[in-house]
């Protein structure tokens, strides 16, 4: 392979490489809260219907909601002291803090809390991984202008690009078992936060 080859596949691969981390960011965009940390699935199923499950600490750790109710919440703190979940339907605010069906709201998000957390930790080593086929493409770029050939920065951004793909494959199942386990949550939390409104155990907030 010579020089030109080589130049040639490096910013072909550079070209790829926004589009892949771009990609990645957009699956795990609907996962995560840039603010804290915490993973929020707009909800498709229910669009007049927005929740956040707010921790005794105040961090928010996932939820369906617009913008504006994170950061309506974020200001606030947490009032209660403990455990959460805030909703709102139909425009009218709740909270429901009763202990008993906060944990079967907790219990009902773990298994989307924590694929969500998978899916960020991939998207992390891809942005790695990209950065690094970055580096090494500039890399290559200064040899081809100084008349040096190096094989092995060509291989390792081969081999960096093959990770890549794999992690990329990663990221779709785990996106796939991701909107599985929302839907499931999804439908649980809508059935016990309806349920506390209708017993009055969900109090109107401001």
């Amino acid at each position: 392979m010579n020089t030109r080859t080589q130049l040639m596949g490096g910013l072909f691969i550079l070209a790829l490489t926004p589009t892949a981390i771009w990609a990645t960011q957009a699956k795990i965009q609907a996962t995560s809260n840039s603010e804290d940390g915490g993973i929020s699935v707009l909800s498709q199923s229910q669009p007049d219907f927005s929740w956040i499950y707010v921790q005794q600490d105040g961090e928010m750790t996932i939820g369906a909601g617009h913008s504006d109710d994170w950061e309506q919440l974020e200001r606030q703190g947490n009032p209660y002291h403990a455990d959460y979940l805030w909703v709102k339907t139909a425009g009218t605010p709740y909270v429901i803090t009763d202990p008993a069906i906060v944990a079967q709201i907790k219990t009902a998000i773990m298994p989307m809390q924590q694929q969500g957390e998978k899916m960020q930790a991939i998207g992390e080593q891809m942005q790695q991984k990209g950065d690094a086929i970055n580096s090494q493409t500039q890399q290559l770029l200064l040899n081809v202008a100084t008349d040096k050939e190096d094989p092995k920065i060509q291989a390792e951004i081969d081999n960096l690009s093959t990770s890549m793909d794999m992690l990329g494959q990663q990221m779709d199942e785990l996106s796939k078992v991701h909107e599985s386990l929302s839907n499931t949550a999804e439908k649980q939390i809508v059935s016990l936060a309806q349920a506390a409104i209708k017993a009055g155990t969900a109090l109107k907030t401001p």
